[in-house]
C-alpha cells in the first residue's frame, strides 16, 4: 500500500508531537522521540499491508517507540505532587504582554507533570482517550490488550486525575480549594474573558483540547519533508 508522507504529516504531525510531549517532561527528549517515531515510520512504509486502519498503524509505532524514551520516566504519587504544588508560589517576572502565555505555558507543564501519577501504560492510555480522542477499540489493538482492560485503566486513571484536579486547579474549578503553585497569576488575568470557555467545562479532554490547540506542538518531523 502506497503512503504519502505528505499527507501523514499534515494528518497526524501534530498528535505525535503531543504524544511525546505529554508521556516525556523533558522538551529535548521529546522532541527526539518525536523524530524518532517518524524515522520508524519511514522505514516501514514498505511493510504497511493495510491489514489494520492507517492510524492504528501509525499510532501503534508512536506507542513502541515513545514509549521506550519514556521508560526513564519516573512515576510519581499523588503526594508528591501535592507536595510539589504545597512549594512557595512562582512569581512571573516578565512583561506584561507575555503573561496570558507564561501562565498558559505552566499550566500545561503542570497537566503534563499530572499525567506522571499514571504508569507509562495508563498515561499512554489516557492520552489517545484524551489528547488524540481514539475509541476504546482502537485503543486496545494500539496497547495490544483487552477493550475490557483499556475501559478499566481508563476510568480508573480519569478518576485519579479528575479528583485531584478538581480539589486544587483553578482552571478545572474555579471553586475548588486551590494549592496552585502560580494561583496569583491565574487570578491576575481576566478569568471571565480568557478562561470563561475552560470554567465551563466539565471534562478532562476539553482543558487537553483548549491546550492543544492554543500552544501548538513544534513541528518535529519538518526534516522529513526535505
Amino acid at each position: 500500500m502506497e503512503v504519502d508522507i505528505n499527507h501523514l504529516v499534515k494528518e497526524y504531525g501534530n498528535m505525535i508531537s503531543t504524544i511525546a510531549h505529554r508521556m516525556i517532561q523533558n522538551k529535548e527528549i521529546a522532541r527526539e522521540a518525536a523524530q524518532e517515531v517518524w524515522f520508524e515510520l519511514c522505514k516501514s512504509f514498505n511493510g504497511f499491508k493495510g491489514d489494520s486502519e492507517l492510524s492504528t498503524w501509525i499510532y501503534t509505532i508512536a506507542r513502541r517507540t515513545v514509549g521506550r524514551y519514556a521508560e526513564c520516566e519516573r512515576q510519581v504519587k499523588m503526594l508528591e505532587v501535592e507536595y510539589f504544588r504545597s512549594l512557595p508560589e512562582i512569581e512571573y517576572s516578565g512583561a506584561e504582554e507575555a503573561k496570558l502565555e507564561w501562565i498558559k505555558e505552566r499550566c500545561d507543564w503542570c497537566i503534563t507533570a499530572l499525567n506522571h501519577c499514571l504508569n507509562n501504560d495508563a498515561r499512554l492510555i489516557f492520552i489517545f482517550r484524551e489528547n488524540v480522542g481514539l475509541p476504546y477499540r482502537q485503543i486496545s489493538e494500539i496497547m495490544e490488550l483487552k477493550e475490557s482492560n483499556v475501559r478499566q485503566i481508563y476510568n480508573r486513571s480519569i478518576q485519579k486525575i479528575s479528583a485531584f484536579m478538581n480539589d486544587t486547579c483553578p482552571l478545572y474549578n474555579p471553586n475548588g480549594t486551590c494549592k496552585c503553585r502560580i494561583c496569583k497569576p491565574v487570578y491576575s488575568i481576566d478569568m471571565d474573558k480568557e478562561y470563561a470557555m475552560v470554567q465551563r467545562m466539565m471534562r478532562l479532554a476539553d482543558l487537553y483540547g483548549k491546550f492543544e490547540k492554543e500552544l501548538p506542538r513544534k513541528n518535529y518531523w519538518e526534516k522529513f519533508l526535505q
